[in-house]
């Protein structure tokens, strides 16, 4: 299946950019929609790459190099809100709602969006303490969230 000088570029992309989507694989490489497709298509099926899907998007992965959990966690730093605010509460251990959605320059209902997306892929947990709700990572998913931000910020 790498037999191909664009197939091979391709892959080593994906293999580079874990993660990646569709549309950052067209646009970073400069190739029309159509060419990319089919060698996707070409690396499936001689299962060397494999997907994670991304609410509408896949993100690709060189294949068996990572878990289905990493695979999440790495799809999810590919937006930068998400990234930011992962990246956050690994440094700070918790970090208040409204001080978060402050640091972030983002309004608190984007956030209370975001964290009920981290919270249902079991990354992030809320704690009420009073009338503040105070996020922090899942506890067994520490380490790993802590590996993949430092695959993704290289």
């Amino acid at each position: 299946a790498l037999n191909q000088t664009t197939r091979i570029q391709i892959y080593n992309f994906i293999t580079g950019n874990p993660g990646i989507n569709f549309r950052g694989i067209c646009s970073c490489l400069g190739l029309p929609i159509g060419v990319v497709q089919y060698h996707l298509a070409v690396l499936y099926k001689a299962d060397l790459i494999s997907d994670c899907r991304d609410g509408r998007n896949k993100r690709f992965f060189k294949s068996r190099e990572f878990s289905h959990l990493e695979m999440k966690i790495i799809s999810a730093l590919r937006h930068d809100t998400v990234a930011k605010i992962l990246t956050m509460l690994h440094d700070e251990g918790s970090e208040a709602h409204g001080k978060l959605a402050q640091r972030l320059d983002i309004s608190s209902q984007a956030l209370t969006w975001h964290m009920k997306q981290l919270q249902q892929q079991g990354l992030v947990t809320g704690l009420a303490d009073g009338v503040t709700i105070k996020y922090s990572l899942v506890e067994e998913q520490v380490e790993t969230i802590k590996e993949c931000i430092g695959l993704i910020s290289g």
